[in-house]
């Protein structure tokens, strides 16, 4: 193993915290044996990890790493240009690139450095590079219970269904950065469905509710990634709200804002999807079947720097998250908060939906279930529920229920045989008058007639509009034109009329003068439908 100063530091670190040879390889990734060398030449120096630390870089070179390289008079390349070009986010140039354009700029009479001792060289600047350079990072401290992180694993794993065609199924990882208790499930995609099947999965596995999930800009949930104003889809938005979490999308392109679920996909990968990798699977069931053992081993080992298991942990960072509620979240559900147009209707989906024309211009809840066609109303503010319809995609794109028209509108929509049903509670002369004057006409014609007779009905009282229709109905051929005539009479005379006339002692009762405007006012109307 070729030694440099990170990983000396590294096993004097692992030494100090009392860990073994084995740990340390687990841990550091150095070998067992130069391990114990760079222990044995510490202990020979008495040296401990601390004390390393205060040493300058040339002191723990000259004793941890004697043998350096010999000084050639060699061209120096430009290491901060160089540094700039490499470490940059976007657009990260090669080290094998910039060698390139290094050598090509060294003439043939200089010495320059070959692409090994290059990166070498490289290496060895970026240790020494000022703080304002170094590519530092922030450690967060997580809260127990606050935040967890969801991302779906780059290698999934594969399942041969009943057709014999090979499917992928999609690894999906949750985390809780306190604990580091891990979740981890196979989808057979990685759709907006999928995605809110995996979440309450998680939830009901990690047993509550934290305050935050933090999300990559997934399609399948954000609908317009943002670094200060992110759009998430309303789906989601119904799905935190049900569990009572804030849903947090990262900043784009900045994966370290999600590190915690970005190394629990690493583990993943190496602990489970590594070991299930050459299985023969028949559907993601059975690839769930074989992950569950798996994460239970995982999340009972114990953790290296704590020296306790990811579920213990879990087990007092359970205790401060929210309850889970009593009932899961159904899948398929869309939320949306819509504003009543002026025709009483809701529009969703390309299809509309009436209310209570009481709530025309307000804004209500709509909860629907496609899978179930079931569309329920409610009122915002209260949260009652108004109404329920039947949901069809497929179905009618206009729903209207009777119960939900104004009176005036409901009178436009009555058919028929109702309107004469309606007639009959004056007699039943006014109700045959009604047959015989609609006869042989047009369904809209004979609806319209018939509500004048009925409004006539209402304005005159029971008796007079029966005894009009007996005088109509003795006539050769009885019209509507000989109604409003025997109508209109009975106006001028006001013979019939004084039956009904109210007392005109009485102020609060209205007198014969509006009755008789009321009237005019009705035939002019009857006059209109005409």
């Amino acid at each position: 193993m070729r030694k440099d100063l990170n990983s000396i530091s590294d096993v004097l670190a692992g030494n100090a915290q009392g860990l073994s040879l084995a740990q340390i390889e687990a841990k550091t990734g150095v070998p067992k044996t130069s391990a114990k060398r760079i222990l044995d030449t510490a202990k020979a120096n008495g040296i401990d990890w601390a004390e390393f630390c205060r040493m300058s870089v040339e002191q723990q070179q000259n004793i941890f790493m004697p043998k350096r390289r010999m000084q050639m008079n060699f061209v120096e390349p430009d290491w901060k240009s160089i540094y700039l070009q490499h470490e940059r986010p976007r657009r990260r140039v090669p080290l094998r690139v910039l060698w390139e354009q290094y050598a090509q700029s060294v003439s043939s009479s200089q010495r320059r450095l070959g692409y090994s001792s290059f990166c070498k060289s490289y290496e060895h600047y970026k240790l020494n590079l000022p703080v304002s350079m170094r590519d530092v990072s922030l450690s967060f401290q997580w809260e127990p219970g606050d935040v967890a992180m969801i991302d779906y694993s780059g290698d999934p794993l594969y399942y041969t269904g009943r057709d014999g065609v090979k499917h992928k199924a999609d690894i999906f990882v949750g985390v809780l950065p306190f604990s580091n208790y891990i979740f981890c499930l196979a989808t057979k995609d990685q759709t907006r469905q999928s995605w809110l099947l995996a979440c309450r999965l998680m939830l009901e596995y990690f047993g509550g509710v934290p305050r935050y999930i933090y999300l990559d800009n997934s399609t399948g949930l954000v609908i317009k990634a943002d670094r200060y104003n992110p759009k998430i889809c309303n789906e989601f938005k119904a799905f935190s709200a049900y569990y009572g979490f804030c849903p947090y999308p990262v900043r784009p392109g900045h994966p370290r804002d999600k590190g915690a679920v970005e190394g629990a996909v690493g583990i993943v990968q190496r602990r489970i999807t590594n070991r299930l990798s050459d299985i023969q699977f028949r559907s993601v069931e059975d690839v769930n079947e074989s992950i569950r053992p798996l994460l239970q081993e995982l999340n009972s080992k114990p953790l290296t720097e704590r020296f306790e298991t990811r579920a213990e942990l879990h087990q007092e960072e359970v205790l401060l998250m929210t309850p889970l509620p009593s009932i899961a979240y159904e899948l398929g559900q869309q939320e949306k908060i819509l504003k009543v147009r002026k025709d009483y209707q809701i529009r969703l989906n390309n299809r509309r939906f009436s209310v209570p024309y009481q709530y025309a211009g307000k804004t209500v809840r709509v909860v629907c279930w496609p899978h179930k066609n079931i569309l329920r109303v409610y009122d915002v503010l209260t949260g009652k529920q108004i109404t329920e319809h039947h949901y069809d995609p497929l179905g009618v794109k206009q729903n209207i229920l009777a119960e939900h028209m104004p009176p005036n509108h409901l009178a436009m929509m009555r058919s028929k045989e109702n309107l004469l049903d309606m007639l009959e509670v004056f007699g039943s002369n006014t109700a045959e008058l009604g047959k015989v004057i609609t006869r042989n006409q047009p369904l809209r014609v004979a609806r319209r007639l018939l509500t004048s007779i009925l409004a006539a009905g209402h304005n005159l009282g029971g008796e007079a509009i029966e005894n009009l229709a007996k005088r109509v109905l003795k006539r050769p051929s009885p019209t509507f034109e000989t109604f409003r005539q025997e109508l209109d009479s009975l106006s001028d005379t006001g013979s019939d009329s004084r039956s009904i006339r109210p007392p005109k002692e009485d102020p609060n009762i209205r007198g014969a003068a509006y009755y008789a405007k009321r009237l005019k006012e009705t035939q002019s109307v009857g006059g209109k439908h005409e």
